[in-house]
């Protein structure tokens, strides 16, 4: 059997920064949030609340409020029934956990961000339960492009330097 041909895959691909990361996920959860307001079941919208409810119960920042914010993108994901983006979605939350990203989540996360975010996570809400897949994608992207903009504030804006293919609707 022949080997299977090696694709050299962009230098940019090797290391997986966490604006490389927010910005594929701005990418994916947005058309995620779009195709859930399209489908979202009232029990997909009772596993949002919930994890909205516990997101505006606990001390951030913190492990608990991870856990929550992670359990929101999760439910949001869930309502499609792929169980290979929840585990997507679910794989490039958990980037938050690796030392490059959490070495600098304590200079940007405190309350006010958290305020915020759980701010834009009901918007996303919102839009999903009105049905709304234009507003729900809109929604998304733009708490993963702020979630970019809260992280460049503090690790400096050479970084967070934007990407040559453009993600945005406009």
């Amino acid at each position: 059997e022949p080997a299977a041909p090696a694709f050299p895959l962009p230098a940019s691909a090797t290391i997986e920064g966490p604006f490389e990361v927010l910005r594929a996920r701005e990418f994916i959860e947005g058309a995620i949030a779009e195709q859930a307001a399209r489908v979202a079941t009232a029990a997909d919208i009772e596993r949002i609340d919930a994890s909205l409810v516990a997101m505006a119960t606990v001390q951030h920042p913190g492990g608990p409020s991870m856990i929550h914010d992670r359990a929101f993108h999760i439910a949001v994901s869930g309502s499609l029934d792929n169980a290979v983006l929840v585990r997507v979605v679910g794989e490039l939350f958990d980037q938050r956990l690796n030392p490059y990203f959490a070495k600098l989540a304590h200079y940007f996360e405190n309350p006010e961000s958290w305020r915020a975010a759980l701010a834009e996570h009901h918007a996303i809400r919102d839009a999903i339960a009105a049905h709304e897949p234009e507003a729900a994608g809109i929604a998304m992207r733009h708490h993963l492009a702020c979630s970019q903009e809260r992280f460049a504030q503090s690790f400096g804006a050479e970084a967070a330097s934007p990407s040559r293919v453009s993600i945005r609707s406009g």
